[in-house]
């Protein structure tokens, strides 16, 4: 929880600072370079806001190789650096990626997608795209789901819990989340959203029928978009 009140406190300190220094320069008292204005640059700074204060790295290379390609296009090759980089030294789980269409799994012997993920985690990623996903993992510890001008659905109604404290990280920009899990995971949300909303639409069932030693955090960042969770 340490680190999620991190986050908040760096994005709300980085808002407050553009908004006092955007302030100024409405009422003259100083002039800020023509280039802050263009959305260019307010790529890189949500790309440097996500990856640094997020899980999802991806997600913050995808903005800032945006920002950069188009300010300076001989500078494209970063990009790719940048992300070898990370793909050779992140840790975790199998990647789903969707790019621009619709996505949807193959199917398992069950009529649901096989996980792979042996450490019981999910990454899913989806850029100007959507995706539906239905998850078989006997011991669920979290992961990452990114929605970048897309949506993504993701069931894990045949998912089992792990002891403990587990962390789902999400971002979500200009695009949308949708979780089903099932009627009895105790589920905390811990998600800062800018301009957006994070809502727990599950039917409501007493507390003690909670398992409270298997805990489901939900961190992450909302910006101009919409998460759900539903049962």
């Amino acid at each position: 929880m340490q680190s999620h009140m991190t986050t908040r406190i760096l994005t709300g300190f980085i808002l407050m600072v553009l908004g006092i220094l955007f302030l100024l320069d409405n009422y003259g008292i100083m002039t800020l370079p023509e280039f802050i204005y263009s959305w260019e640059y307010l790529f890189i700074l949500f790309g440097l806001m996500i990856f640094f204060l997020t899980r999802s790295k991806t997600a913050g290379l995808i903005f800032i190789g945006i920002g950069l390609f188009k300010i300076a296009p001989e500078l494209w090759p970063l990009l790719l650096i940048l992300l070898g980089v990370y793909i050779l030294f992140r840790q975790g789980g199998k990647s789903n990626y969707h790019f621009g269409k619709k996505h949807r799994p193959h199917k398992s012997e069950q009529g649901g997608v096989k996980s792979e993920e042996e450490s019981g985690t999910i990454e899913e990623v989806s850029v100007f795209g959507g995706s539906s996903k239905n998850y078989y993992i006997d011991n669920f510890r979290g992961g990452n789901i990114v929605s970048i001008f897309g949506g993504s659905e993701i069931n894990l109604t045949n998912c089992k819990l792990a002891e403990g404290d587990n962390t789902l990280d999400i971002t979500i920009i200009f695009g949308g989340a949708t979780l089903i899990v099932p009627p009895g995971w105790k589920i905390v949300v811990d998600v800062l959203p800018i301009f957006g909303g994070f809502s727990d639409s599950r039917k409501k069932i007493p507390d003690s029928d909670f398992d409270e030693d298997k805990i489901l955090y939900i961190k992450g960042i909302i910006i101009f978009g919409g998460g759900e969770i539903k049962n």
